[in-house]
């Protein structure tokens, strides 16, 4: 990769990895604040989606759109120390929270009972007889896990990779983007 690409680069995943933390305080905040009713529920999973969309744009500059840019972005992975196992890799919870819409469709004609259940702060299991499918955007602050349809992503571990990662990214972003 030609070095000012590749600081190009470092500087923008840099900036999407300072919104995922901005995003995770905000959550944070929120639920510090204590607050019961929908304009909590509302500000954490704005910030929850930020933080998923902040990922997903990590995940696109370091593999490209489905991986299909893997092989060329490596010397971008490697600048900052980031394996094909890192949480930043994973996109499907971003694409629930984004493709809502087929969701609900698909809800809609696989469900025989059409109960639903969104926008929950809490465990899954705090309401019961619900299938996977019936799930759609819990969050869980103590385990920090969003559940949708039954598949569980980790906030915390995307947010302790970036906390790993960052001190890298403002390294290599600061270099020139010309051999000396």
């Amino acid at each position: 990769m030609d070095l000012m690409l590749l600081r190009n680069f470092q500087r923008q995943v840099l900036l999407q990895c300072e919104f995922i933390l901005l995003a995770a305080a905000d959550i944070n905040e929120t639920l510090k604040m204590g607050q019961e009713g929908k304009d909590t529920i509302n500000r954490v999973f704005y910030a929850i989606q930020n933080l998923l969309v902040a990922a997903a744009n990590v995940s696109k500059a370091l593999w490209g759109l489905s991986g299909a840019q893997s092989a060329q972005r490596q010397a971008l992975r490697a600048s900052i120390g980031i394996s094909d196992a890192s949480p930043l890799r994973e996109v499907d919870m971003r694409n629930h929270f984004e493709h809502f819409d087929e969701r609900l469709e698909r809800w809609w004609s696989d469900s025989s009972r059409h109960n639903i259940a969104d926008l929950c702060i809490g465990p899954p299991e705090m309401i019961k007889g619900l299938d996977d499918s019936e799930m759609f955007r819990f969050f869980d602050p103590r385990t920090t896990e969003i559940v949708f349809w039954g598949q569980r992503f980790n906030l915390q571990e995307l947010v302790d990779e970036v906390s790993r990662i960052i001190p890298a990214l403002r390294t290599e972003a600061a270099k020139p983007h010309w051999e000396p």
